[in-house]
């Protein structure tokens, strides 16, 4: 018996018992279980202030071309797959084609470059509507080089959770972001009126 209790003192255990480490897991996995909805939500709502923030710097690059090259440069958008597939395209036509289906119809300016933001990976399981919620199949914007007015209107980028952010443009060719009231609101952007 001193043997076992001089043994002791000089190796003494370390270490967690196994109620210890399975009581440990349980309480990592409910923390898990309550971080990962807010975790996704976060992500949705950066997604959606991302795809945002690119329109509506699409839509004052437009603005802005329109003037310098002094001809109308209109923004066009075009949906499919239930609003998750869309693009936009800036051309000095009309009818510019932004999903390149159509070549002949090239989303371009003078210089023969594309001008397409188009809704890929980088803006996963985000859709793209028209103000109601209904398709903004093409909706377009025609910005004058006359101090880049523009017919007003906007377009609204939404997550599949029900975000939404409104990119909205004035007659003036104003280009402002908001939030729509209630569910889909995301916060540090004014309220849509």
């Amino acid at each position: 018996m001193l043997e076992e209790l001089s043994m002791s003192k000089r190796y003494p255990q370390h270490g967690f018992t196994l109620i210890e480490l399975v009581v440990a897991m349980a309480v990592f996995g409910i923390l898990v279980m309550i971080a990962v909805p807010s975790f996704t939500s976060m992500m949705d709502s950066i997604r959606v202030k991302r795809a945002a923030d690119a329109i509506s710097a699409f839509m004052a690059n437009a603005k802005s071309e329109a003037i310098k090259r002094n001809r109308t440069v209109t923004v066009v958008f075009q949906t499919s797959n239930s609003h998750a597939t869309w693009c936009a395209g800036m051309a000095a036509i009309s009818d510019c084609d932004c999903t390149g289906a159509d070549t002949t119809k090239l989303c371009r300016l003078d210089d023969n470059v594309d001008r397409v933001l188009t809704g890929d990976a980088s803006y996963r399981n985000i859709l793209l509507t028209d103000s109601t919620g209904n398709t903004a199949d093409n909706t377009d914007f025609s910005f004058s080089p006359n101090r880049g007015n523009v017919d007003a209107g906007s377009v609204q980028v939404q997550s599949k959770n029900g975000l939404k952010v409104r990119v909205v443009v004035s007659t003036t060719g104003r280009v402002r972001l908001c939030s729509p009231s209630g569910s889909g609101n995301i916060g540090g952007y004014a309220v849509c009126s």
